[in-house]
């Protein structure tokens, strides 16, 4: 009788472990990098919307008396953020027109913030209304 010896690594067996060890580094390596890629949007999401606050709480400091209605745009230094500010009195509004209201005792501020993301431009609105 002839017995082989089970002695040893086959080549199928070192074709498989080599197949199995890419798989598991392509996962873990993609998974990474998704991980990596939604951190950095979410950081950069998240500093826009701290600009875009920082506006509205500036304005909010200012006397509405001061506030005339305008429009800026510009960028925010250096950073790669775009600015948008406008502010509408109450008594513009279309809805409003004609209605006899009380002008510079409600203004409403509007700061847009844009940025790019990979090959978008993502923009962030926030949007609050500035009493007397």
């Amino acid at each position: 009788m002839n017995i082989r010896s089970e002695k040893g690594i086959t080549n199928i067996d070192i074709t498989v472990s080599i197949i199995l060890i890419t798989i598991f580094v392509t996962i873990i390596g993609t998974l990474a990098y998704s991980i990596n890629s939604n951190t950095m949007a979410m950081e950069k999401r998240t500093e826009a919307i701290n600009y875009a606050i920082n506006e509205i709480e500036k304005l909010k400091a200012t006397n509405i008396d001061e506030l005339e209605a305008m429009e800026v745009s510009e960028n925010i230094g250096s950073t790669g953020y775009y600015k948008k500010i406008t502010v509408t009195d109450y008594a513009d509004f279309e809805k409003n027109q004609g209605k006899g209201i009380v002008r510079n005792l409600v203004k409403q501020v509007k700061v847009e913030i844009s940025y790019m993301q990979g090959k978008e431009t993502k923009t962030i609105d926030l949007s609050t209304l500035i009493t007397k």
